[in-house]
């Protein structure tokens, strides 16, 4: 009983640690606290509604059916980009990829749907309280009613929603680095996971040079290793398709994503292939301009990083990996979750009016608003996000996840330029003393 007991102890630490003596408090408006259950209520109530009136295209996890179907060649030794996996749909991602999803091949199709809906909420709760952990709070009632109030809205971010609609495993890599990079202590593990998410998925390899330029370089060298090892375990169980992925190309292959020009696409390279056609013409300016906006990500990361805001900083990375993919769905940009929960924070914490109107900024961006709802087809979905909007003046709507990338960089370079220097340069930020609100 104690060792269980311990266990568990130690599964909730994860998320917000245990109390102590010292550890700050966090104080929630009394007209947010009163709030809190109702808005919690209203969202389990719309995705209820939303299921009962379109019980097939809330669900549908196609992209689930992918991943399961990717596990299934790796257990029957088939080839994983030769062909279609289900119906149209190639297989995308890396053949380390694969090998983790070959367990999903081993459930039946609806078992497999129920157990990722349940982790992925599960990992969207531990993203949101890691947040919270790293800024010193502990376990306590506000503590604990932030992160389920933040996890809750987080559900109706487009690019959450969007991402279990799909099946889709946006959360599960933000979960991962998350974990590593926002440690409350140094470790000699700190990198393995940004390594891992990359060797799932390559727009997380964009932190190991987020890690050099903070000079954590250990982390860097940690995830440069796992992300090189991702790849020789694949060259090891899946020989063939990994030389067809790394050495054949198909990484580099956006087609087989989509058309680049799809408004979906909410990266640069989208933007740009929708401003001129056909889209190569544009191919040599998007390369200079993605230099220059991820030059922008980058210095204000930096920045943050050098004011003790690695939070921020992450954030900003995240958001950064998607603006100059060349191809990035809506559903990619889950990295506004980590930027939501700072801007409240900053909020609630300093009352500074330009921290509430990034909090609404960031909400009313990210929000899965409705835009349709086909209510006579159950096999469709209501439409959601700006982005969705056809109007005269969509050249903005269209592009709103670029452009809250290129705010949030903008912002966070002119709000912290006012700061203290509060970190060192050798790494990790020591939080496990409280961070004082900035």
């Amino acid at each position: 009983m104690k060792t269980t007991r311990g266990f568990w102890t130690r599964v909730a630490d994860s998320f917000l640690r245990t109390p102590t003596e010292g550890a700050p408090t966090l104080a929630v408006p009394v007209w947010l606290r009163r709030a809190t259950p109702w808005l919690i209520a209203a969202v389990l109530a719309w995705f209820v509604v939303c299921t009962i009136i379109w019980p097939v295209g809330m669900w549908m996890q196609i992209d689930l059916e992918v991943y399961r179907a990717g596990g299934l060649a790796v257990l029957d030794g088939r080839p994983l980009y030769d062909h279609p996996l289900v119906a149209s749909l190639m297989f995308t991602y890396t053949p380390f990829a694969a090998i983790i999803f070959a367990p999903l091949a081993l459930l039946p199709l609806v078992g497999t749907e129920v157990v990722y809906t349940v982790v992925t909420v599960l990992l969207l709760l531990f993203a949101v309280a890691r947040c919270w952990r790293w800024m010193g709070y502990r376990r306590d009632r506000a503590a604990v009613g932030i992160v389920l109030l933040g996890t809750a809205l987080a559900l109706m971010f487009e690019p959450v929603r969007t991402t279990l609609y799909l099946g889709q495993i946006n959360v599960l890599l933000l979960a991962i680095v998350v974990a590593d990079l926002l440690r409350t202590r140094k470790s000699n593990w700190m990198g393995v996971g940004v390594g891992i998410a990359a060797g799932i998925k390559l727009t997380p390899l964009v932190f190991i040079p987020y890690l050099l330029l903070t000079r954590q370089f250990k982390a860097a060298g940690v995830a440069f290793a796992s992300f090189v090892g991702t790849i020789a375990l694949g060259f090891v169980l899946k020989p063939h398709d990994a030389s067809s992925y790394w050495l054949g190309q198909k990484f580099s292959e956006v087609a087989r994503v989509g058309d680049v020009w799809s408004t979906g696409n909410q990266t640069l390279r989208g933007f740009l292939a929708r401003l001129v056609s056909p889209p190569e013409a544009t191919q040599n300016v998007w390369v200079v301009l993605a230099l220059l906006i991820g030059a922008l990500g980058f210095g204000a990361a930096m920045l943050a990083h050098r004011r003790g805001e690695e939070l921020l900083a992450v954030s900003v990375i995240g958001l950064c990996s998607t603006a100059v993919s060349p191809y990035s769905w809506s559903h990619h940009w889950v990295w506004f979750v980590p930027l939501a929960v700072f801007a409240l924070h900053r909020a609630l914490t300093t009352g500074k009016a330009s921290m509430w109107v990034l909090t609404a900024y960031v909400y009313i961006t990210a929000f899965a608003w409705p835009v349709s709802f086909p209510v006579h087809d159950p096999g469709a979905r209501a439409s959601t996000g700006i982005w969705m909007i056809d109007w005269s003046g969509d050249v903005v709507t269209r592009n709103e996840y670029l452009i809250a990338y290129l705010v949030t960089a903008v912002f966070t370079l002119v709000h912290l330029r006012r700061s203290k220097v509060v970190a060192s340069t050798d790494g990790v930020i020591d939080n496990r003393d409280p961070v004082p609100s900035r």
